[in-house]
């Protein structure tokens, strides 16, 4: 399985986050369909350690970029 350059780790960390943070929504989606972070970044107009950051949960999702990721999970899902 193609896994776009996630690191073992990155797949770890995502694995181990709390699963109804947003980003960690996204990441498991991003993940399970081989969509790479710079794909999501560029989308959403944000950096991809921004990405990064949410999908293992070590930050959420701005208030400005909420709807917009909601919107993504809905399309990708």
């Amino acid at each position: 399985m193609a896994t776009h350059g996630y690191s073992t780790l990155t797949l770890q960390a995502i694995n181990d986050a709390n699963p109804f943070l947003l980003g960690v929504q996204l990441a498991k989606i991003c993940v399970r369909l081989n969509i790479p972070v710079k794909d999501v970044a560029e989308y959403l107009k944000v950096s991809r350690p921004t990405v990064y950051s949410w999908f293992i949960g070590r930050s959420e999702v701005s208030k400005k970029h909420q709807e917009q990721v909601e919107k993504l999970i809905k399309k990708l899902a």
